[in-house]
């Protein structure tokens, strides 16, 4: 009889999610998907080379299918039985990815926004921020499932304006100072609150954003699904 947590694999086994990195240094605070300190469990990292944060979120990733594709592979050899991404611009390659990776795939906090438009009443909206709101279309939402009608219900909230977030994420531009890009943060959403009262609760599509998440819901009232909030999702399915 063998105890049901002792796993065979390659280099690192006993990780039932494997989350695809893009190829970037950035400074990742607790809370952020790429600090293994934000999960309760194990996860296994892999990277895709060349998916840069510029080319996956100003560029549509155009041409990092097979990095992706490869990197998933990669992570299922090393025994994830369920995999996500650190990108949530990554939706548009959910259905790819979905179809030609042989586990479960999430690639981003988008596919939340259906079922909590759900939970909410027809009249409420989702306050949806992002890291670019100038960046994320059509191909996005239709990858995440988002349908127009549930789109019509969608407030986006774009964080390419501020002037310490988005220049450190995207742009690599020193190190993150966590206080000053919360302040930002949550700026942004109560600023949004106050134009649009009816938006009822958020939706944070970066995955550099959880670890502000606390203070959104503390600032506005409004509870907040995030990245972190789908991979836990994800890993009690996939949970071995």
């Amino acid at each position: 009889m063998t105890d049901g947590c002792i796993a065979r694999g390659g280099p690192a086994s006993g990780a039932d999610v494997g989350v695809i990195l893009l190829d970037t240094d950035l400074p990742r605070p607790p809370g952020d998907v790429g600090n293994a300190r934000s999960f309760d469990f194990p996860v296994h990292y892999e990277v895709a080379p060349g998916a840069s944060p510029e080319r996956v979120v100003e560029l549509s990733a155009s041409g990092l299918l097979e990095h992706f594709v490869d990197a998933g592979r990669r992570l299922a050899g090393r025994g994830a039985r369920a995999l996500t991404t650190c990108c949530g611009f990554l939706a548009i390659y959910q259905r790819e990815l979905a179809a030609r990776l042989d586990v479960p795939v999430a690639t981003s906090s988008l596919l939340q926004v259906p079922l909590v438009l759900r939970m909410l009443a027809d009249d409420a909206r989702v306050g949806l921020i992002t890291i670019n709101g100038a960046s994320l279309g059509p191909a996005h939402f239709a990858g995440a499932g988002i349908t127009e009608a549930e789109l019509s219900r969608v407030t986006v909230i774009g964080l390419e304006h501020t002037e310490h977030f988005y220049p450190v994420i995207i742009g690599g531009k020193g190190d993150l100072d966590v206080r000053r890009a919360e302040a930002e943060v949550v700026a942004a959403a109560a600023g949004a609150v106050k134009r649009k009262p009816s938006i009822a609760a958020f939706v944070l599509e970066c995955t550099n954003l959880p670890p502000y998440s606390r203070a959104i819901r503390a600032a506005t009232g409004r509870p907040v699904w995030d990245a972190l909030t789908l991979i836990n999702w994800l890993e009690q399915g996939a949970r071995s």
